[in-house]
């Protein structure tokens, strides 16, 4: 999957908080689930 351009990691991780995800692990990426659902970040 091609990266966004544009879109910082850190502002999408604030921005999916807000929404009522969590991060459950980071590393090189950062997973966040809502308890329904989980994302993937790539932290580049």
């Amino acid at each position: 999957m091609p990266k966004l351009p544009g879109i910082n990691h850190s502002r999408t991780i604030k921005t999916f908080e807000k929404a009522g995800f969590q991060v459950i692990r980071q590393g090189k990426h950062i997973t966040m689930t809502n308890g329904g659902g989980i994302i993937v970040i790539q932290a580049s």
